[in-house]
């Protein structure tokens, strides 16, 4: 996402310089007061941090300076790396907006509840100002005036409520106009004052829903500030407002606010495949081959992390990195493992391994769950005081954005990521430097992600600037006060000058140059394509990951000056062969849905079709699956051995229905006609 503020870059440094010029005398002693007494240039200790201070300032200078119809039309963005801090960037705003300029009425939207619940911690009476010191004495504004109402939350009465608050909280659901609740909220919202707006994980409003509330209630805006750690979305598209500033992760390393994210991944010399009967459970052949050969066996991604062997390989290596993560943490806190499964099926088979197998006090959280774990969730970080804290948790993508908690210390991914919006996310859960008493700012801290290579996650590991020094081997632990090398050096725009505006349309250009271009072969859709779908054959033969050779495992240290290097293999616990893990039949039919679900969404984009038509593809791929593996059963009624078969099948389904030229063109295009 392009920064639109880097073109004022020099203006706003000379303003700067000449003591913030503007229209607004309290903008000016607001400014005064929470710079530090020595240097206006800087924040005053205990107020906001240096990067903090840069994007409050922007803001001010965005909104009193250039004005709306220069730049923020739809709203200003700051992009801020996890851990950044962004809910003292909201509260600042608020409280200036308050002094400056009259702001009585502030909405505060959020994707989820577990945002929400940050939110509502952070600013419930007046915390954030007073805990940061925002407020001068000279003003009128003291931390009570700055009253909260929670939509949903148990802590609102009603339009009275809406009304009469100062702040109001709720997620952005709560105003769709598809649900009663909505439709009244909206209501009481347009028939109040103005308001200022602030859109917190911004990356999530592409939504169709969620933009076409944004438009609905824009006239009501005084200023729209959108907040986000990953502006840019899978999908290719990005809020509607304009960046004015940047801190990404390498900024945060170099600053030292945030964790030093360090990767492992197995070193595998070879692999065993046991090859059964999908229908009878029945063992075929087993076969051990080399990992070099492996490809061509045609294994899926996951395998490699939740087939049992694997599964419970990548848990030793996790938990291996969570005792490193106790002996840094000398008794001052519990360093926690995160998890993160794909579907509700893995999560449990991966809680009741750790739990059972493992011995590891493991917390479960998924969108089933019941408030009580929600909570415990939420609270993970003051819970880890207690006698017997929870040392893991299990989550299917519950716990991302706005799920903030020091303490994880380790991640373990069970899944494949093709997003780079969650991607980042769930990196960014272990981001968090853990403030507590005995931590020094200035104690080295990392951040141990536990991969697997075949999940081919080099683009997430790219995007922290991963960089890897071969033949440096050690059997000792990663000393994050040796082994990490310096922060790499913030990079800042030297000579904005030379910045150019990059035109987001030209009216009658014409392109006269000539070019060659290949031929492009187009697929037709099929129409007859039930015929070709239900003629796809199937082989009965199942292969799963039985065991693998670990010879060592890799560390990356993830900045531009990082290294590889070399630990022992993990040892798994003893006499774990017998331990069974249990699953209902009620999660397995759910783990079918959302996994075909899955595949309809992933064959659309393959095929070049919107994401949407992912309804018409899954409604034709699970009336195929009733036909060929559950004859003709439904999911309710399927008993346990066709869901078993069903699910050992869904790889070959992608698989068969890739290979057909236009055949997911062909349901998408005819499945209505």
């Amino acid at each position: 996402m392009f920064n639109e503020f880097a073109r004022y870059e020099e203006d706003f440094k000379a303003w700067c310089q000449d003591g913030y010029p503007t229209d607004f005398a309290t903008t000016y002693r607001y400014i005064d007061f929470l710079s530090d007494p020595t240097n206006d240039q800087a924040p005053r200790e205990g107020t906001l941090w240096l990067h903090q201070w840069e994007a409050f300032l922007r803001v001010v200078y965005s909104y009193e300076v250039l004005g709306k119809k220069t730049i923020g039309e739809h709203g200003l963005l700051l992009n801020i790396v996890t851990g950044g801090g962004k809910t003292a960037d909201i509260a600042a705003i608020i409280a200036w907006l308050r002094i400056s300029h009259g702001g009585q009425k502030f909405l505060m939207l959020c994707p989820n509840l577990i945002v929400r619940d940050r939110l509502e911690e952070d600013f419930e009476k007046g915390k954030v100002f007073k805990d940061r010191d925002l407020l001068p004495d000279w003003s009128n504004a003291r931390p009570q005036d700055f009253d909260l109402t929670t939509l949903g939350g148990g802590k609102s009465s009603g339009w009275a409520s809406f009304l009469g608050a100062s702040i109001v909280l709720g997620n952005i659901h709560q105003f769709y106009q598809s649900n009663i609740a909505g439709r009244s909220n909206l209501s009481a919202l347009m028939n109040g004052p103005d308001f200022v707006l602030f859109n917190d994980e911004a990356h999530n409003s592409p939504a169709e829903e969620y933009t076409t509330t944004l438009q609905r209630i824009e006239k009501k805006v005084l200023l729209r500030i959108d907040t986000t750690a990953t502006p840019d979305r899978a999908d290719g598209r990005a809020p509607d407002s304009d960046m004015i500033y940047e801190y990404d992760v390498n900024d945060a390393l170099a600053d030292g606010l945030i964790a030093t994210p360090v990767v492992y991944q197995p070193d595998i010399k070879t692999v065993e495949l046991t090859y059964t009967d999908a229908l009878t459970g029945v063992t075929k052949r087993v076969e051990e081959i080399d990992w070099e050969e492996v490809d061509r066996k045609g294994l899926s991604a996951t395998q490699w992390v939740t087939d049992d062997k694997p599964m419970r390989q990548q848990m030793a290596i996790a938990l291996k990195r969570l005792q490193e993560q106790e002996m840094r943490a000398k008794g001052r806190y519990q360093p926690i493992l995160f998890v993160v499964a794909v579907c509700k099926k893995d999560a449990i088979k991966a809680e009741n391994t750790l739990s059972k197998i493992f011995k590891v006090k493991t917390l479960l959280v998924t969108e089933d769950s019941p408030e009580v774990d929600r909570k415990s969730a939420r609270e993970l970080g003051r819970q880890q005081k207690t006698k017997d804290p929870f040392k893991a948790v299990v989550s299917v993508l519950m716990l991302r954005e706005g799920w903030d908690v020091p303490e994880v210390g380790v991640i373990l991914l069970l899944r494949k990521f093709s997003s780079k919006v969650y991607g980042q996310q769930v990196v960014g859960r272990g981001l968090r430097r853990v403030r507590t008493k005995g931590i020094l700012p200035e104690e080295p801290q990392i951040c141990a992600v536990v991969d697997h290579p075949k999940l081919e996650h080099y683009w997430l590991w790219d995007i922290f600037n991963c960089k890897i020094r071969p033949n440096v081997t050690t059997e000792q632990m990663f000393d994050e006060a040796e082994d990490l090398p310096p922060p790499p050096p913030r990079q800042d725009i030297s000579r904005p000058e030379f910045v150019i505006d990059v035109p987001k349309e030209i009216e009658g250009l014409v392109d006269e140059g000539e070019f060659e271009v290949g031929e492009i072969e187009l697929t037709e859709p099929i129409e007859n394509w039930e015929e070709v779908l239900a003629s796809l054959e199937y082989s009965g033969e199942t292969v799963e990951i039985t065991d693998q050779k670990i010879t060592g495992v890799t560390g990356k240290e993830l900045i531009p000056k990082g290294w590889k290097t070399i630990h022992s293999a993990p040892d798994l616990p003893p006499k774990d062969n017998g331990t069974q893990v249990e699953d209902t039949d009620d999660n397995m039919r759910e783990a079918i849905k959302n996994r075909v679900l899955e595949l309809a969404e992933e064959l659309c984009v393959n095929s070049g079709y919107a994401a949407g038509f992912r309804g018409e593809v899954y409604s034709a791929l699970m009336q195929h699956v009733r036909g060929k593996f559950l004859d003709n059963m439904t999911l309710g009624l399927a008993d346990r051995r066709g869901l078993d078969y069903a699910w050992k099948m869904l790889y070959q389904v992608k698989v068969k229905v890739t290979a057909v030229p236009g055949l997911v063109g062909g349901i998408i295009e005819y499945a209505n006609k």
